[in-house]
């Protein structure tokens, strides 16, 4: 092989991580998206005010510390 080769296949490979880094950046936004959905989405079954939400939320974690 020759550099131009090398060069090329270089500019070829580092073309192709930067779109796979890309799709992995949308892919973790949706993700996050969706996640937030299922939160939002569980709170409202609950029924559970959002100014109390806080609260919920702050006893839990204690519980799980005291488990």
């Amino acid at each position: 092989m020759d550099i131009n080769t090398i060069t090329q296949k270089i500019n070829y490979k580092t073309e192709r991580v930067k779109k796979l880094q890309a799709e992995i950046k949308s892919l973790e936004a949706k993700r996050t998206q969706l996640e937030n959905e299922e939160i939002l989405k569980t709170v409202n079954d609950m029924n559970i005010p959002i100014s109390e939400l806080k609260n919920v939320l702050t006893e839990l974690k204690e519980r799980k510390g005291n488990i």
